[in-house]
């Protein structure tokens, strides 16, 4: 494959396709393995830098090959350069796409629940891997942890909980999930034996309709009402 005339730009270039195809590959094997983080946006940031490189070269070859009177391989490298920029423009659609579905899954309003969450103590060797925002119309967000023993975990908010005002949900303290409530928020703790971690979920939920009609009309205030 020819490289442009200037000699310094070789290894430039060369650096540039290893590390985009380094960063192409470990995405790849992220979400495979699914892993949090931003791998998708990674791969199709790297899939598009791919295809522009390539885009680049294969156009000033056809070029070049055009000058030089060799038009059936001016035809081969600009199928070729036809082929890049259609993979470009696939991952430009696929960042936008997955632009538009993290609004949904990532909308939630967090500026009440984030602070209750992060103020929420945390167990002896237990490490944040990940806080995501719930879906949109919602005011969730959540936290995984990574544990040494994930027995602990559980008691350990037994505990810490019950001394800052939270009271826990008795009927879940036998499932994956042990639910809390303080206010308005509920707090959900989720084992997940198989990743060695856990999950910390804080939710803002509006008043029950069991708990407005234990009103009198006299004493629900104008707030309530709306």
């Amino acid at each position: 494959m020819a490289l442009p005339d200037r000699l310094w730009l070789y290894p430039a270039i060369s650096l540039a396709y290893a590390g985009a195809l380094a960063l192409a590959i470990l995405s790849a094997d992220q979400l495979a393995e699914y892993m949090p983080g931003a791998w998708f946006e990674l791969l199709g940031i790297a899939v598009l830098v791919l295809a522009g490189m390539t885009l680049t070269i294969l156009l000033r070859i056809a070029w070049r090959r055009m000058r030089e009177g060799l038009r059936a391989r001016a035809i081969i490298s600009a199928v070729g350069a036809l082929a890049a920029t259609l993979l470009g423009l696939l991952a430009v659609y696929g960042l936008v796409e997955n632009a538009s579905v993290n609004t949904v899954l990532r909308g939630a309003d967090v500026h009440l629940t984030r602070p209750v969450i992060d103020a929420l103590p945390r167990p002896p060797g237990t490490r944040l891997l990940d806080e995501t925002p719930g879906l949109q119309d919602t005011e969730t967000i959540s936290e995984d942890f990574s544990a040494q023993n994930l027995s602990s975990i559980v008691p350990f908010y037994e505990r810490a909980l019950s001394k800052a005002g939270w009271v826990e949900d008795k009927t879940s303290a036998t499932t994956p999930i042990v639910r809390f409530t303080k206010e308005d928020f509920v707090l959900s703790v989720g084992i997940d034996p198989p990743s060695s971690g856990y999950t910390l979920t804080v939710d803002r939920i509006s008043a029950t309709p069991a708990a407005s009609a234990g009103q009198s009309p006299a004493s629900a205030s104008p707030s309530s009402a709306g």
